[in-house]
């Protein structure tokens, strides 16, 4: 059995335990601001589920709390249970590519997070690596150029394709793998490290190739706080992706300190008393003459 059907088998038995919480469209977009979201979500999973989007709402929470502005955009693909796996990858990691490709065209100054659960880890994995388990084309997104050098943070949950031993691993299955990924896949992903977690139990059956099913189902419950913390930190470090325009001063402000250095000039040079007549009050324009305050009024 190839390692593409053991994870696509292992996929749809988490995917029977874990009950479907409804049905919604997905949030395709979302205004400028200081940092958006893009969440993947899990097998047979509905968008915005419950299971993952307490990350969405505690990241953005401490953010606003902050004084600092938030929201999402969701991955579109398409997560039906015992449907075909490559395919769902291929069309996850093809579309959120684009979307955040789009999203940062329209919106370049904005801070991304990627987030990624279960499958949607995969299909974040590849986003930013390229290929994993499935044999689609890209190279992942360069950290170096947009829109990959506007992601702060990234964070993969339960990854189909966790690969052991690497910097960015967190949990007692950090030393643990089912698969993981080709050297080439795992080297691209790897440009990413310093902004980069993935979460690992030790007994789940998808990250770890272990059998307590609950292992991969509670991660949100466990460690949200630590992760929206960990991601809203690397976004108050990451450097702004558009320089802070430059302030203009205000016309009357000119005005004013130009009249200033006027009637200064015409004291220091004739050192006589100040009158309408001066060389200097000549020299200045028209709408300075006017504000020139006499040496009685300094």
């Amino acid at each position: 059995m190839s390692s593409i059907i053991r994870n696509a088998v292992a996929l749809s038995a988490v995917a029977a335990v874990a009950v479907a919480q409804g049905t919604n469209a997905p949030k395709l977009d979302a205004p400028c601001a200081d940092a958006v979201i893009f969440m993947a979500r899990g097998n047979n999973a509905p968008y915005q589920d419950s299971r993952t989007f307490p990350f969405v709402e505690a990241t953005c929470g401490k953010l606003r709390a902050e004084g600092k502005t938030c929201d999402f955009i969701e991955v579109v693909f398409e997560t039906m249970m015992n449907g075909d796996f490559c395919t769902q990858i291929a069309e996850g990691v093809r579309n959120g590519q684009s979307q955040i490709t789009a999203f940062n065209k329209k919106c370049p100054c904005t801070h991304l997070i990627l987030n990624g659960f279960s499958q949607g880890a995969w299909i974040t994995g590849d986003i930013l690596g390229g290929p994993g388990g499935c044999s689609q084309i890209t190279t992942g997104l360069d950290n170096t150029s947009a829109p990959g050098n506007a992601i702060a943070a990234a964070l993969l949950w339960g990854d189909v394709m966790h690969e052991a031993n690497q910097p960015y691993n967190l949990l007692d299955g950090a030393g643990l793998q089912k698969d993981g990924r080709s050297a080439d896949s795992l080297a691209r992903l790897n440009r990413y490290a310093p902004v980069l977690r993935s979460y690992c139990a030790k007994g789940d059956p998808i990250c770890a190739n272990g059998n307590d099913v609950d292992k991969h189902l509670n991660y949100f419950e466990l460690y949200t706080d630590d992760a929206s913390t960990w991601a809203v930190g690397k976004l108050n470090d990451a450097a702004p992706l558009c320089a802070a325009p430059t302030p203009t001063p205000s016309a009357s402000s000119t005005v004013v300190a130009s009249s200033r250095c006027c009637f200064l000039q015409c004291r220091r040079s004739s050192r006589l008393p100040y009158f309408s007549g001066s060389r200097c009050f000549l020299r200045c324009p028209p709408a300075i003459r006017g504000q020139v305050r006499s040496p009685h009024e300094d």
